[in-house]
């Protein structure tokens, strides 16, 4: 890895972004001039390093991040704590903290590789119990095997070949392989989906709602979810799920968790608590404030704020602003 210490002539924006710790944080960049033409810049903070930012190229566009941390032991080669990116081809490549990279394929996926089905994209990634669940387009589903294969999750949601219109996937996660939720869209944006399901099938969870960008399982009976003109959904799969937005929120909300008993929620003008079927504006006395946002991410007691050009992290009682060395600086 080479080290990150001042921009060079690639303007990047942050596509992705995984933490490993309260210290250890992977960003996945693309061009901003050249969004998804098959470049990522992957950047690495380690708070105490010197210098703190390291990163390498990778010829591919990467949708999505996610860390793994095993549950149970298994003899799988790749069942040890990792970093896991996914590509919009569906390779998926895991990055253990002190061992060499490695690298899947989820055969079938992806639009241009030699055995893709023609299906779509793949768009997100999440460890759901002991395994890795990922989805996309056409309607795919996958979970990871402890042999290290893609299988699909039954085949209710994957459009047929010759199919018109399609659904896209856009968000996966669940608090175990019996209850899987996946969002996103179909035909259209403002045509939302949520399911639950496993291998015996998927149920729609609720109707007429705009596109999920993100979910997230609170608890085992506490699912939430997000997306555009200000969606927010809470419920399970047993109980179903309610509209708890507000009736004149416009907002498009791109992630969605937990932190400290509040739910937070990302758009990419500003970060917001949800409380109540109310939204506010979270104000963290960073100059300029944090008007930027796209990922959330919570480990170590830690809440990370990730937009397309700002890193801040908030440990309960103080924000602070990362800076990165590879843009120039937020003012």
């Amino acid at each position: 890895m080479k080290p990150l210490i001042k921009p060079d002539a690639i303007q990047l924006q942050f596509e992705a972004a995984v933490a490993g710790t309260r210290d250890d944080l992977f960003l996945t960049c693309s061009n901003a001039e050249e969004r998804f033409e098959g470049f990522t810049r992957l950047c690495r903070f380690r708070a105490g390093a010197k210098p703190p930012w390291g990163y390498f190229d990778l010829s591919a566009t990467v949708s999505d991040a996610t860390f793994f941390s095993p549950t149970r032991h298994t003899d799988d080669a790749v069942a040890v704590p990792a970093f896991v990116f996914l590509t919009e081809e569906g390779n998926v490549m895991y990055m253990p903290p002190n061992e060499p990279a490695v690298t899947e394929r989820i055969e079938g996926s992806g639009l241009w590789s030699d055995d893709s089905e023609g299906w779509g994209t793949m768009n997100a990634i999440a460890q759901i119990d002991s395994r890795l669940h990922a989805c996309g387009g056409g309607g795919q589903v996958y979970r990871r095997s402890d042999a290290g294969t893609w299988e699909q999750i039954g085949t209710g949601l994957l459009r047929g070949k010759t199919e018109t219109g399609g659904l896209t996937l856009n968000a996966i996660a669940g608090p175990h392989e019996q209850e899987v939720y996946v969002g996103g869209w179909r035909a259209n944006v403002n045509d939302g989906v949520l399911f639950c399901g496993n291998n015996r099938g998927w149920k729609p969870m609720t109707s007429s709602f705009a596109s999920i960008s993100s979910i997230h399982a609170e608890r085992d009976d506490s699912i939430w979810a997000c997306g555009r003109r200000g969606t927010v959904l809470h419920g399970n799969c047993i109980d179903g799920f309610r509209d708890v937005s507000e009736l004149d929120d416009t907002r498009s909300y791109v992630d969605i968790t937990s932190y400290d008993g509040q739910i937070f929620l990302a758009t990419e003008r500003g970060l917001y608590v949800h409380d109540n079927g109310t939204t506010r504006r979270v104000q963290t006395g960073l100059d300029p404030d944090h008007a930027d946002g796209h990922v959330l991410q919570v480990v170590d007691g830690v809440l990370w704020s990730i937009g397309y050009a700002d890193i801040v992290r908030f440990d309960g009682t103080v924000w602070e602003r990362i800076p990165f060395p590879g843009n120039p600086p937020i003012r």
